[in-house]
């Protein structure tokens, strides 16, 4: 569904990413990770046509999406930012703002068919419980579901996100990416997200990307991506990895540094502690 053939991109004449390719399939959660600095927000931006390419191309079914016109744009690809836009609305009135790509020419209020939109998006994403709330007056967490519901108002085919758990605890983590996940099996919404927390990128992710100073060092599924090599390789730091002994996805623990010199000995009797060791 999702091609990026040789892209380069960046602000001004600063080059962020370089000749980047990759592809996503319909239906799949696909993960952007990687320290900071290294392009995955920029390339989420070039997705999303909110930058220009200096070289390459990003392609929605073989199709340039410079090409595309912006409300046939808006109907197949949307975004939801780390950070909602300070707006004086409800839940619902904010829902319903997906809906405009939709409105006709001379239409300037919701019809009965994107109030039953709004209303089936906000039941998905659990937030139809507050859909009179003023945004303002939400938790981080239902703030987050409310974004959701509004990008998925626009009943698009591709979801973008930038790292839609930073700033949530554990359980509206969970909430969230669970969400995603059933989205993405029951609705066929392929889900393109910046990720952070290396754990939940891969405990959820179909396949990932790894990028590390503009361009991509790893890609694959999480357990040819998610390995002690190339997470130290990448992120200078040491980690072990093991096995989630329910799903069998790989999860990484940090190693602090006064417990490593602690280690040190151990190692070079045992060898190196990861992977199950």
């Amino acid at each position: 569904m999702l091609k990026v053939d040789g892209l380069t991109c960046g602000y001004g004449h600063k080059v962020i990413i370089s000749a980047i390719s990759l592809h996503v399939k319909s239906g799949e959660f696909f993960g952007l990770i990687g320290p900071n600095g290294s392009g995955k927000t920029t390339l989420l931006r070039a997705l999303s046509r909110e930058i220009a390419p200096m070289n390459g191309a990003v392609l929605i079914d073989g199709k340039n999406v410079g090409d595309i016109p912006v409300r046939d744009f808006a109907r197949q690809v949307t975004v939801v930012s780390q950070v909602l836009p300070e707006v004086d609305l409800t839940v619902e009135e904010f829902v319903l703002l997906g809906r405009l790509p939709y409105f006709n020419a001379m239409q300037f209020v919701e019809s009965k068919h994107d109030m039953a939109v709004a209303v089936r998006c906000m039941a998905l994403t659990d937030s139809l419980r507050f859909k009179d709330k003023p945004l303002d007056h939400l938790s981080g967490g239902e703030r987050q579901l409310a974004a959701i519901a509004r990008a998925l108002a626009q009943e698009p085919r591709l979801l973008l996100l930038d790292e839609p758990t930073a700033h949530l605890d554990i359980t509206h983590q969970v909430a969230v990416m669970d969400l995603l996940r059933k989205l993405v099996r029951e609705l066929n919404l392929t889900v393109v997200m910046v990720l952070h927390d290396l754990n939940l990128a891969s405990e959820y992710c179909d396949r990932m990307a790894l990028l590390r100073a503009g361009e991509i060092f790893a890609a694959g599924t999480p357990q040819e991506v998610v390995d002690y090599r190339v997470i130290e390789e990448v992120y200078k730091t040491i980690v072990v990895v093991n096995r989630n002994p329910v799903s069998g996805k790989p999860y990484v623990l940090i190693v602090p540094d006064d417990e490593l010199c602690k280690s040190r000995g151990a190692w070079g009797k045992a060898g190196r502690l990861s992977d199950g060791a």
